[in-house]
């Protein structure tokens, strides 16, 4: 802005150069050089005004004045052209053109007389009355010492009389704007009446020189001595463009009582006018006394006013001082007045005790070195000066020392006052900072235990790409980021979050942003692609301002989620188990009416070469039926086991050379046996069976070749396992493994592959009850199962069977059957299907046998009451409406003694509870057979039993 005011300001003055070298004095060069002059103004006053606009208080009201004089002078100068240009003549003595422009000098006398003590920005009543008295003296002064000689003087000297009374009028003011400025006790007041007095001094140089040649010389515009008037009026207008308003410094103890010399000066500055506008009066003559008694009236009631309202301002002042100083007295904070001198000429009560001092009588009138203990003043001194140089305060924490040599923290403000003092203000934060402590300690506590426990802590926004704001080093370990690398990128934190589970995350997100509480599980994945799963639990807080955060912790609950899915497999297999052992125990008894009837069917004399084929077929499908339902009692644990003391190690190197027949040739097999194993008790059998069934499914998961190995070992399940893999308990056990490197599994068929029918092989190469067989016949051996497969990487199975203290026992040899299988005893059958029951007795009474059929045990008892000295066996269903056969088999057998016994059934469903035998196991002198068995079979294992008794009652 000042730039383009200065190059507008040289224009302005290289015009007045050409006007004056080409136009002169000619009407043209007068009529240019009376509109630069008025342009000149123009611009003058714009700045002028501009420059009220960015003031405040005094300096605003002080532009303004400035700026309508200036304003009066450009309206006067645009009469003066009109006279000269169209009336080719100067304006006449007492025309309005003539009183404008002393008129000028009003306003900046108004300017000059600003009170000081008032930071308003606008015109009060005072100025008024102040702006009337002025108006009347200088009316008096224009009136006195030109307009009434006018009459008496020729026209020139009259003129003459003008200029030098406006001179005396404008040294006048200078004097004045000197007085003020050093009167001034703000920096940028004094700064501006330096300024102004500087400028009327050239402003009244440069117009007394160029009015004065004029008038003596009587020449028109268009000379040099234009520019005495344009030069001063662009003075004004750059002197305004560049001045800026001093930075707000606070003021906060303006208010001040005035001394009795103070106010003795005040009341004679105002009865100044009154008494200059009386000897005014005393000098015009008669003739103007309507005049000069009007206006002398006005003066003095003016007077009268203005002294009123300034008694009222002061006494107002002194009241609201007193109120200022009694709330400063009982004010908290300790507050010090420090005047230019240094000395204190105001302290508080919260002051003196807080610097050591009993009452604030004893600092005021000392200088503040004298106060504070000589280490803080050496330390601070310069800081706070240069500070208060540069913004006008000074603000920061200081540790106070008392000269008793205690120590006080505070907090102190220093602010600098126009009169070139400070006012200081201290609150001592004593209480504050131990509560600071407190909470630094409190939170330290928080933070150590938020750190260490093992949970990540978070603080986070609101919504699915809300940015997290903090999370505990515990990121680390949980999910393989550091603190900064998450935070980095959190507002994409769900990236980390399986996809499956990312519906649950955004309901947990929505119902945290209608502010309720939530708790999810969902799955991460970890930095090095580790899946694991989490528990995320957090409440809704106040944030900053009405922007609310999340607080929450998230538990890495991987391990309690595989305890879960395998608890859930575990009951699952026991639902799939009981529905499977109840389908064969149904299966079973209508299996032994087929192949009982076949195996009659077959025998019949005479029979026809095609019905042959056709029962035997029949037979076959029975046979594989009969594998089939097999497998399922082993899969649901309700097969009978004949357990006995067996040395694992034995079992598997038996099985070796037929392993090896079943391996493809591009499968190398190794068996690596345990050293000095412990015995197992099992079935050995169904111990086969689970190395055959585990050997067979790696084969086949191997079709391009690899390394199959089966191992023995003693271990040791401690509670860490125990804890890891649901439904194990701790202690010692014989293990069995077999690996392989063939294709593996993922986690998903590893949770389904020991289910029945369940399989990964193509149609027609396998049934899926091999490893359901396997599952079957370890849990009801009383052990453990687990297997270790990822895709690519091949499956490792192993079973853990509890190890017993007792040697292995020598495995019995099978005796081949003898030919002759009749007999002639009695036998009581007790059977509730009455199918089987037929086919029974049938089978028994064509080789010889008396056989009493019964449905029921009560039929039996009764049987057993009329025949009980003839019934040499007792053949009976283990499960059966009622009591079960083996209560049956107690309640004759007491009766009976040398009755033997011989149990069937197709399933030992809840032997534990109602057969009174635990875990499906017989005791070795138990005589038992299997559902479903032909004809033959039945009475192969009834000869076995009768011939096994005699033999014991012989020996």
């Amino acid at each position: 802005m000042f730039r383009k005011l200065f190059v507008l300001a040289l224009v302005i003055i290289a015009l007045h150069v050409a006007a004056v070298l080409t136009l002169g004095t000619s009407p043209a060069g007068s009529l240019i050089g009376n509109l630069l002059q008025i342009a000149s103004s123009g611009l003058a006053v714009a700045a002028v005004f501009a420059a009220s606009q960015r003031a405040t208080g005094l300096s605003r009201r002080f532009w303004l004045l400035v700026g309508c004089g200036l304003a009066v002078w450009g309206v006067a100068n645009v009469g003066w052209t009109y006279y000269e240009i169209a009336l080719h003549a100067e304006p006449p003595t007492g025309s309005v053109v003539r009183f404008l422009f002393g008129t000028q000098v009003i306003f900046w006398a108004l300017a000059v007389f600003l009170n000081q003590d008032k930071e308003s920005s606008t015109l009060d009543l005072e100025s008024v009355l102040d702006f009337v008295q002025i108006t009347i003296v200088f009316f008096f002064i224009y009136l006195g010492f030109y307009y009434i000689p006018s009459y008496h003087l020729d026209a020139r000297t009259a003129y003459m009389r003008e200029v030098w009374m406006q001179m005396a009028e404008r040294l006048g003011l200078v004097l004045l704007a000197a007085v003020q400025a050093k009167r001034a006790r703000s920096i940028q007041i004094r700064k501006l009446y330096q300024g102004f007095a500087v400028y009327l001094l050239g402003y009244t140089v440069c117009v007394s020189v160029a009015d004065y040649v004029q008038t003596t010389r009587i020449m028109p515009t268009g000379t040099w001595y234009d520019l005495g008037w344009s030069l001063p009026l662009l003075g004004a207008a750059l002197w305004a463009a560049n001045w800026q308003p001093s930075p707000a410094t606070p003021a906060p103890l303006r208010l001040r009582q005035k001394g009795f010399g103070e106010l003795l000066l005040d009341n004679a500055t105002l009865a100044l006018a009154p008494l200059t506008v009386l000897l005014q009066v005393a000098q015009i003559g008669k003739e103007w006394h309507v005049i000069r008694f009007s206006l002398l009236g006005v003066s003095i009631v003016c007077y009268a006013a203005r002294l009123g309202v300034t008694q009222y301002r002061q006494s107002t002042t002194e009241d609201t001082l007193q109120r200022h100083n009694r709330a400063m007295d009982s004010a908290v904070n300790g507050i010090a007045i420090v005047d230019a001198k240094g000395r204190h000429t105001y302290a508080n009560a919260a002051f003196a005790e807080m610097m050591g001092h009993e009452n604030a009588e004893s600092i005021v009138g000392r200088p503040w070195k004298d106060i504070y203990a000589p280490q803080d003043v050496g330390r601070l001194e310069e800081e706070i000066r240069q500070s208060l140089r540069k913004s006008g305060k000074w603000y920061g924490p200081v540790n106070i020392h008392r000269r008793d040599g205690s120590t006080v923290p505070v907090e102190m403000a220093i602010t600098a006052l126009p009169d070139g003092g400070v006012v200081c203000v201290s609150r001592d934060v004593s209480a504050r900072r131990d509560a600071e402590n407190a909470r630094a300690q409190a939170e330290a506590k928080y933070r150590m235990l938020v750190e260490q426990v093992a949970a990540i802590s978070y603080i986070a926004e609101l919504g699915m790409h809300g940015e997290w704001l903090y999370v505990s080093p515990q990121v680390e370990t949980m999910f393989g980021f550091s603190p900064e690398e998450w935070l980095t990128d959190s507002r994409a934190w769900t990236q980390h979050v399986h996809p499956e589970d990312h519906k649950v995350v955004e309901a947990a997100e929505e119902t945290s942003e209608r502010g309720e509480r939530f708790q999810a599980e969902y799955r991460v994945i970890r930095k090095d692609g580790r899946v694991i799963w989490v528990s995320d639990t957090a409440v809704v807080v106040a944030g900053s301002g009405a922007h609310p955060l999340m607080e929450g912790i998230i538990v890495d609950i991987t391990e309690r989620k595989q305890l879960e899915t395998q608890l859930q497999q575990a009951r699952r297999m026991e639902a799939i188990g009981r529905l499977a052992g109840g389908i064969a125990h149904d299966f079973n008894n209508l299996l032994t009416i087929i192949k009982g009837y076949t195996e009659l069917a077959l025998k019949r004399p005479r029979i026809s070469p095609e019905l042959q084929g056709d029962v035997e077929r029949i037979e076959d499908a029975s046979e594989r039926a009969s594998t089939l339902v097999r497998q399922l009692l082993a899969f649901s644990r309700r097969q009978v086991l004949q357990p006995k003391l067996v040395d694992l190690n034995g079992i598997v190197l038996g099985l070796d050379k037929l392993l090896r027949r079943l391996m493809d040739e591009g499968i190398q097999m190794s068996t690596v046996p345990g050293k000095n194993i412990g015995t197992i008790k099992a079935d050995p059998g169904q111990i086969e069976q689970v190395i055959m069934n585990l050997v067979v499914n790696a084969r086949d998961a191997m079709p391009n070749g690899g390394r199959l190995t089966v191992e023995t070992a003693n271990v040791d399940l401690d509670v860490a396992y125990a804890s890891d893999h649901a439904t194990v308990k701790p202690g010692h056990y014989v293990m069995l493994a077999v690996s392989d490197t063939g294709t593996g599994m993922s986690p998903d068929t590893v949770a389904h592959i020991f289910e029945p029918f369940y399989t990964t092989k193509e149609s027609g190469r396998g049934t899926g009850l091999g490893l359901s067989t396997v599952y079957g016949i370890v849990k009801q051996s009383g052990g453990y199962i687990w297997v270790y497969s990822e895709p690519g990487r091949g499956s490792s199975f192993k079973v853990y069977l509890p190890r017993v203290e007792q040697a292995p026992e020598a495995l019995p040899t099978v005796k081949a059957p003898s030919g002759e299988q009749k007999g002639s005893e009695t036998i009581l059958l007790v059977e509730d299907q009455p199918q089987v029951r037929e086919l029974a007795r049938m089978a028994l009474a064509a080789k010889g046998y008396t056989v009493l059929a019964t449905s029921s045990p009560e039929d039996a008892e009764n049987a057993c009451v009329r025949h009980g000295a003839e019934i040499h066996l007792l053949l009976t269903d283990l499960i059966m409406p009622g009591i079960t056969g083996r209560e049956l088999a107690k309640r004759l057998t007491a009766r009976h003694p040398k009755m033997r016994l011989l149990y069937m059934s197709g399933y030992t469903f809840g032997i534990t509870t109602q057969a009174g035998m635990q875990s499906g196991l017989l005791e070795a002198d138990v005589a038992f057979l299997q559902k479903p068995f032909t004809p033959s079979a039945l009475s192969e294992k009834v000869r076995e039993v009768l011939d096994r008794s005699v033999a014991a009652s012989k020996s």
